[in-house]
């Protein structure tokens, strides 16, 4: 009895609480001529590669931007986490 009232107080902390906060800016993206700029200053595994992505639940485009090096050290995990896995 007393987990269940727990639970129910802990449920109703967090819609309290998400009710407070406020709602998150979206981040605006840059354009292709602010990415050449950027990309024209910086070492070239600094440099910013964007391209529209379709996420799983949906099918509306969005504009994703990121470095080269993030997107390299991403697939190294990714590739050694499945590695591990498929073991």
């Amino acid at each position: 009895m007393k987990t269940c009232q727990q639970a129910l107080l802990m449920g109703a902390l967090l819609l309290l609480g998400a009710c407070a906060m406020e709602p998150a800016t979206p981040i605006k993206m840059p354009t292709d001529a602010e990415v050449e700029q950027y990309n024209a200053s910086v070492a070239p595994e600094e440099r910013i590669v964007c391209r529209d992505e379709v996420t799983v639940s949906s099918n509306i485009p969005r504009r994703l931007c990121r470095r080269i090096s993030d997107m390299q050290s991403d697939s190294v995990f990714t590739r050694g986490e499945l590695r591990r896995i498929l073991r």
